[in-house]
């Protein structure tokens, strides 16, 4: 028995089968529970970002939209290719950390860190949401293995360091978070005394010149576009120190990696005084093994200088940061509490991976059920329904012109391109002020017919309609904004709901469309 364990843990093609599953039963799984993408639109603004290609956004780095774009122009723009996007992004995250395992000489714990690392919650539930955070999933564990192998390469041929650069500067184009990253991994190299070696050689050098060369292009966009996405960062902290938002984090990896770390420690607790061993093991799964235990400090130094960070009041740290840290903890766990002998844990571990997969596909229609009776409101915000009632009714009120950009709510008016005519441009807030200014492509919107997209929300929430389209932010903007261009206030109202038999409950939400007339619509620009 022990030998069949030991082929399963080092056989590289359980892996994929692992990998498969999980893409498929997650994908699955929220296909089933959710209806809508999430409910803050990041998914919609990942699609509206990357509707032309640049080289930068408003807010953040541009990596998100290529990727967004290229899936998009291959596959349909439906919800459930939207999670295998993020499903799959999770995957690549998984088999980076079982090849850096592997490298770092942790073979016998490989596999099963990453069935650990597949029950933590950025991998798992979180993991839907595909976002800035959860771009830098799979970046963060492959950076870290090049380095490694960067460092490990003996003789003087240059890939690695070049593939180093490159792939940090992804991960700098993921979101400048990374850059906590990469200064812990330098950090991590002077525990070392291969990476103090490596240090004095030409191969980081070289990463940092191809590190440079890379986002050259970003920062010269940067410095034509008044650095707009330099002072989104600066509004993310204050000078003050945010000691809730800190609190928080650091709590981070009990939080987000709490199921795992127990199902670790319990495979691993000895058979005699379960409990008192079982707290042993709780205690020193995270224990450094002395101040040069590289593999302790290259796993928490994110979480570390991230804390720093918040304390100097340089940023307000916020939960979500803390999605893409983690990649490393069940590595040290196993490294400090299995001591080479994995074999007895690998199959606890194997049987809570499965049984948390199964528990989660038993459980996803009672979800399912409970939000639809419940009427979740991001369970019912009819964006798809919106889509089809507003494109009908410009049709129908401008038959002969055609629709070629939304601008106001941003990032619910995404919904009309994904969901209705990608060809649709869409623009935050009006087109010639703000981030919309910042948008590529946009000097023509004058000559274009387009709207301005106003979300009121659920009809119950307001008693007078009326007066709450009036105290509307987005609606009054819109309504200035179209007097201040001489241009008669002409409005398409909406009032849409969910149908079919995942939705037994009425819900409406009311929309505000103002139309910008196009006279001229079909002269030459």
């Amino acid at each position: 028995m022990p030998s069949k364990l030991m082929h399963s843990i080092f056989n590289s093609r359980h892996i994929y089968a692992y990998l498969i599953a999980y893409c498929l039963i997650w994908t699955m799984v929220r296909s089933l529970t959710e209806v809508n993408l999430d409910g803050y639109g990041d998914m919609l603004e990942n699609f509206a970002w990357g509707q032309t290609f640049d080289l930068g956004t408003f807010k953040h780095p541009p990596l998100i939209a290529w990727i967004t774009s290229v899936w998009f122009s291959v596959l349909p723009q439906q919800d459930g290719y939207y999670y295998f996007l993020s499903y799959l992004n999770v995957a690549l995250s998984l088999l980076g950390v079982y090849y850096f395992a592997k490298a770092w000489g942790l073979e016998r714990e490989a596999l099963p860190a990453v069935l650990l690392l597949a029950m933590a919650l950025p991998y798992s539930t979180l993991a839907s949401k595909y976002n800035a955070n959860s771009v830098l999933l799979p970046l963060w564990p492959w950076v870290a293995y090049i380095w490694l192998r960067s460092m490990q390469e003996s003789s003087r041929r240059p890939l690695w360091s070049i593939a180093l650069g490159l792939l940090a500067a992804l991960a700098m184009m993921g979101k400048y978070y990374s850059g906590v990253f990469l200064l812990g991994l330098f950090l991590t190299a002077l525990t070392m005394p291969q990476g103090r070696r490596w240090l004095w050689t030409f191969r980081p050098w070289l990463a940092l010149l191809v590190f440079g060369l890379c986002l050259l292009p970003h920062l010269n966009w940067l410095s034509h576009h008044a650095y707009i996405t330099f002072h989104y960062v600066e509004e993310q902290g204050d000078g003050k120190v945010g000691w809730a938002g800190i609190k928080t984090f650091m709590l981070s990896p009990l939080l987000y990696w709490g199921v795992p770390w127990l199902v670790c420690c319990m495979s691993l607790a000895a058979k005699g005084n379960r409990w008192r061993d079982l707290l042993t093991c709780l205690l020193h799964s995270w224990k450094p093994q002395g101040w040069n235990d590289s593999l302790f400090w290259l796993a928490m130094a994110p979480w570390i200088i991230s804390i720093l960070f918040g304390i100097s009041g340089f940023v307000e740290l916020s939960l979500p940061w803390a999605i893409p840290i983690g990649f490393l903890f069940p590595s040290l766990w196993l490294r400090n509490l299995s001591h080479g002998d994995i074999e007895r844990s690998y199959a606890l571990i194997k049987k809570a991976f499965w049984s948390l997969l199964l528990l989660v596909v038993l459980l996803s229609p009672l979800y399912a059920w409970w939000k639809a009776e419940h009427a979740n409101r991001s369970y019912y915000v009819p964006r798809q329904e919106l889509a089809t009632a507003l494109l009908n009714a410009w049709h129908a009120r401008l038959p002969q012109q055609k629709l070629l950009w939304v601008g106001g709510q941003w990032s619910e008016n995404a919904a009309l391109a994904f969901y209705g005519d990608p060809a649709i441009r869409i623009i935050p807030g009006v087109p010639d002020e703000g981030p919309a200014l910042f948008v590529p492509n946009n000097s023509h919107w004058h000559l274009q017919p387009g709207l301005l997209l106003c979300s009121l929300g659920q009809t119950s929430e307001y008693r007078n309609e009326s007066i709450a389209a009036s105290s509307s932010e987005c609606a009054l903007q819109a309504r200035q904004w179209l007097k201040k261009k001489g241009k008669e206030i002409e409005v398409i109202e909406l009032t849409v709901h969910r149908e079919g038999w995942r939705f037994p409950r009425r819900v409406d939400f009311k929309y505000l469309a103002f139309v910008y007339p196009c006279p001229r619509c079909g002269e030459p620009p």
